[in-house]
């Protein structure tokens, strides 16, 4: 078993809200010097996402190939990466160091004990007011001031939330739209298992959004994984492009060619689909259709109800 599937989102927290920034910022002359990379977690965060996936996208030229076609989008995300009880709640913005050089992005994420979807409610507003700070303040002690700020409030607050917060009205379109890649997803997991069980295992999927809004695709598609796992159970990431058609999903590890996500629009990367017929087909559409039947009362009763078959792709059971 690989590192990260030992220790990530797997430190002791003490109950505690870890917040923490990397990347570029004017402010600096290259790259900023690590602020609050306080738990193994955040550690493997910046290594796999920024110093690994990112710089390597950089440095095969991949991301050059796609903006002269015209199929780049710019650094505007929010993400999740979840495991059982812990999360980091993050985001992604477009950036450049003292220099103006401009291909880096900044990231700033939360670490805390939470569970995605309770991560998204109770984090996502104060990432996005740090960020806001962050990128308008112009020298070295705001930027670290603002972090230290951001940590002394939320773990100052009394941060409560319910399972049972309030979806947004799901139109019966949009419950059509979303079918196909409910059931894609779930396909694409049975279909990836073998991989899965490795010791690098992974699977990446590119699906249909169901809001342009972020934090709605984050909270939509996180509650689904969520109440679908039983252990053991990889960690996922959730990366929502903001104002996009699409979000990207990493089950497992992630392989350093899984960020070419990040800057690629549907031109450059496709939607992944899966053909799929028969009985398989219809028990999997069932339990879509179940799900977003479900979204529309709460998603409490959506974590409530665990099943088996997510545990089952992971470990399938072996033939007497």
């Amino acid at each position: 078993m690989s590192r990260f599937l030992k220790v990530f989102l797997r430190d002791p927290l003490s109950a505690k809200v870890q917040v923490a920034g990397f990347g570029k910022h004017p402010a600096w002359d290259d790259h900023i010097d690590d602020i609050g990379l306080s738990t193994e977690t955040l550690v493997l965060t910046k290594q796999l996402l920024y110093s690994e996936g990112i710089a390597t996208q950089l440095a095969s030229g991949a991301w050059d190939q796609i903006e002269k076609s015209g199929n780049a989008i710019q650094f505007d995300h929010r993400f999740v990466w979840s495991r059982n009880e812990q999360s980091i709640l993050g985001a992604i913005w477009d950036s450049a160091d003292r220099k103006g050089r401009t291909r880096f992005p900044l990231v700033i994420c939360a670490h805390a004990g939470f569970t995605g979807l309770r991560a998204i409610d109770l984090l996502f507003e104060s990432i996005e007011r740090l960020g806001s700070v962050c990128r308008t303040v112009n020298t070295q002690k705001e930027v670290h001031d603002a972090f230290v700020r951001a940590q002394w409030e939320l773990n100052g607050a009394n941060l409560l939330s319910s399972d049972d917060s309030p979806w947004p009205e799901i139109a019966d379109s949009a419950e059509n739209s979303m079918l196909p890649a409910l059931v894609t997803f779930s396909a694409g997991l049975k279909e990836r298992r073998p991989r899965e069980v490795g010791q690098t295992g992974r699977s990446h999927f590119r699906l249909d959004a169901i809001s342009s809004q972020a934090k709605i695709n984050l909270r939509f598609w996180s509650a689904y994984l969520a109440s679908r796992r039983t252990a053991p159970n990889p960690p996922y990431l959730v990366i929502a492009s903001n104002g996009k058609g699409w979000i990207d999903v990493i089950v497992g590890e992630p392989m350093r060619n899984d960020f070419f996500c990040l800057r690629a629009n549907n031109n450059a990367l496709a939607a992944t689909w899966i053909e799929i017929e028969g009985p398989q087909r219809q028990k999997l559409e069932s339990e879509a259709k179940d799900y977003l039947q479900t979204c529309r009362f709460s998603p409490g009763s959506l974590l409530a109800r665990r099943r088996s078959w997510w545990s089952n792709l992971f470990n399938p059971k072996k033939p007497r």
